[in-house]
Formats: structure tokens, sequence, C-alpha cells
């Protein structure tokens, strides 16, 4: 198995911060076909070989997930997303 971790601070409070991470996480199911709840203040999501969660806090948000060794092969472009999206909605 391997690991994302990310973390983003951000000044946005937690409801404006999880409405953004409610967009971010729509784009990457969307091109991942990757099934996401929340449970209180963490969006928990997973599909097959990929399993994690984006925490939402009032200073940062945390991305913590887990690939299966199939899925290593795109564990960058996966990584790449999610950068990519925190810059455009959280800044650089």
């Amino acid at each position: 198995m391997a690991t994302i971790r990310m973390e983003r601070r951000h000044g946005l409070g937690v409801t404006k911060a999880k409405k953004t991470v409610d967009k971010v996480a729509k784009a990457i199911r969307e091109r991942f076909e990757i099934e996401a709840a929340w449970n209180r203040n963490t969006l928990e999501f997973s599909r097959s070989g990929v399993e994690g969660e984006i925490a939402v806090s009032a200073e940062k948000v945390t991305v913590h997930a887990t690939i299966s060794f199939l899925l290593l092969p795109i564990k960058g472009m996966i990584e790449q997303e999610i950068r990519r999206y925190f810059d455009q909605e959280f800044g650089d």
C-alpha cells in the first residue's frame, strides 16, 4: 500500500472550507469514480483500491489516502489533481 498525505492551510473557517472541499471532491469523484460522504468535518472517500479522508478544521485541510499497489502507477496523477484543485480553491 502507498499513501498520499497533503495539508493546506486556509483562512476560510470550517463552513466555507467544507464547501470548497465539496467542490474539489465533486471534481475528483467524477474523474476517478470515487464514493464520498461527510462524517462531521471529515469527508471519507473510497473506491476499489483507494480509501481515505479529507479532514477540515478552521485553519487547515488535510488529505490522507491509502492506495493499493495495483493503482500505484496513477498515484502521481491523483496527487497532482488534488494539489491542482487545492491550489485553485485554497491558493498557493
